[in-house]
């Protein structure tokens, strides 16, 4: 096969026709992503020349640092997408949507249903690094009860996950989460930890979509550059996953 005869498989031959990306950083100034209009504007012409077909951007929502609420985000939405023709950036789709924290405030909005959905009814929720919330359960309940479908953003990055062999992973798969893997945790931009826990969980067929989670040009360059032959044909198969937010 064309991957095994070489030693890095560049980003721009892995990913598939029609890729989404689920979860990036590139409304400008809302949060620790983009810092202006330009550099959005960079990034999503990268994604164009990798065959990437919409990005369905992410900005935190996190009270007290980021308390971002969906006007906030769907004006720089606005703002971000009259710049991008004039830039001849036209191929790519881009649409919004957020990270939510499960914290207080994403409880009061799920309540209040002030929320944005991926597509349909899929949202993006995280954890803090340091602990999982001690009312996740509840909070899933709400979920659940609101309609929403919740994807659990860059869960190899919890690394009060990482002991047991995976048993909490198990756990949090049976009680609804599904999983969307950094594409940057299998180039080790996290640590060699991280990229481990990463592959385990692919091959417990535990992952069921991808995002890249793009914060700047930094992180665009190390994903540029792709991964081993044998970790590029499991990512391929696991983007196409992405193809129902299309």
């Amino acid at each position: 096969m064309p991957f095994l005869l070489k030693k890095e498989i560049p980003l721009t031959e892995i990913v598939p026709d029609g890729y989404v990306d689920i979860h990036s950083h590139l409304l400008p100034g809302i949060d620790d992503g983009v810092k202006t209009v330009y550099q959005s504007a960079y990034i999503l012409e990268q994604f164009e020349r990798l065959g990437f077909k919409k990005a369905i951007t992410t900005p935190h929502v996190l009270q007290e640092v980021w308390p971002n609420s969906s006007q906030t985000i769907t004006t720089g939405l606005a703002d971000l997408k009259e710049i991008l023709p004039p830039l001849g950036i036209t191929r790519i789709e881009l649409q919004t949507s957020a990270e939510y924290m499960m914290d207080d405030l994403f409880y009061q909005r799920i309540k209040e249903n002030d929320i944005l959905p991926l597509h349909k009814n899929y949202i993006l929720v995280e954890m803090s690094t340091f602990a999982p919330p001690m009312n996740l359960s509840e909070i899933l309940f709400e979920i659940k009860v609101a309609g929403y479908i919740p994807i659990l953003a860059h869960p190899e990055r919890y690394s009060f996950y990482h002991q047991n062999d995976l048993k909490k992973y198990e756990e949090l798969k049976n009680a609804g989460f599904l999983f969307q893997l950094n594409l940057l945790s299998l180039s080790e931009f996290y640590g060699e930890k991280v990229k481990n826990v990463a592959k385990k969980l692919i091959d417990q067929n535990y992952i069921d979509f991808t995002g890249t989670d793009i914060h700047n040009y930094y992180q665009l360059g190390i994903l540029e550059r792709g991964f081993s032959p044998k970790i590029a044909e499991k990512v391929t198969e696991l983007m196409k996953k992405n193809s129902v937010f299309s």
